[in-house]
Formats: structure tokens, sequence, C-alpha cells
């Protein structure tokens, strides 16, 4: 941010309005595929990839940047006690609530994992029947 004051108002404009629509895309995204837009109970999952992936950006990015370290200290401890919470907050709900819907994402990847298991065994299944034949 600091970058943003050597350059002319037009262009801060700019750069702030590209950050801010692939800040929504990436949001609109990341919720549909966590399934908060079909049950709302589904939004926290979603929240706490968003916050999971801001807090890695922030870290990576300002390994390369000189702050105090009081500053970088006290983000560093509440970004892990947040991240921690929230985490938290999610398993109890999964633990304690036993109508909680599945995520889409969860669901694409069961499948996927499923999927490339089954393959893997048709691989290993042609393999051996070839050392046998051979």
């Amino acid at each position: 941010m600091l970058r943003l004051i050597n350059y002319t108002p037009q262009a801060t404009i700019v750069r702030l309005l590209t950050i801010d629509v692939i800040n929504a895309y990436l949001t609109l995204e990341t919720l549909s595929l966590s399934g908060g837009f079909q049950d709302p109970r589904l939004l926290l999952p979603g929240w706490i990839g968003i916050a999971t992936t801001l807090t890695v950006c922030y870290h990576i990015s300002h390994q390369r940047i000189n702050i105090r370290k009081e500053t970088s200290t006290s983000v560093n401890v509440f970004s892990i006690a947040s991240y921690m919470s929230m985490v938290a907050l999610l398993a109890h709900m999964l633990a304690f609530q036993p109508d909680y819907p599945t995520m889409p994402v969860v669901v694409h990847g069961s499948r996927l994992w499923n999927d490339a298991l089954h393959y893997f065994a048709q691989i290993k299944g042609t393999i051996e029947r070839e050392r046998a034949g051979l």
C-alpha cells in the first residue's frame, strides 16, 4: 500500500479497483466451492479458507518488508490465534451437529480421490497381468 503513494491518483484508483475485482471474484469462487450459497451454515468453512489464504499471503509478502519486530510478533500471534479459534469452531459445529451439510469441494475431492484409486488399481492389475503373462 505504501507504493501507491508514488502513483498518480488515477493510477492508484485503477490499481485499487483491480485488486477489489480480483478479491470479489476469488471470494465468490471460494464461497461457491464451499457451498455457502446453498446453505448458510457452510459460509464459515468458506471464510476460514479465505482467512487462511489471506494469512498465508500476508506472511509471504511480509518476509521481504522490514517492519518493526513488535508489530510482526503481534500480527503473528493474532493470526495464529484467530485461525485456531476458527478451526475449533468449525470442528465443534461438525462434531455436534449431525445434520451439518457437506461442502461441494469435499464431495468433489472425495470423488476425485476414489476415481484416482480406481485408476491406480486398474493400472496395477494391468501390470500384474502382463508380468504373469511374461
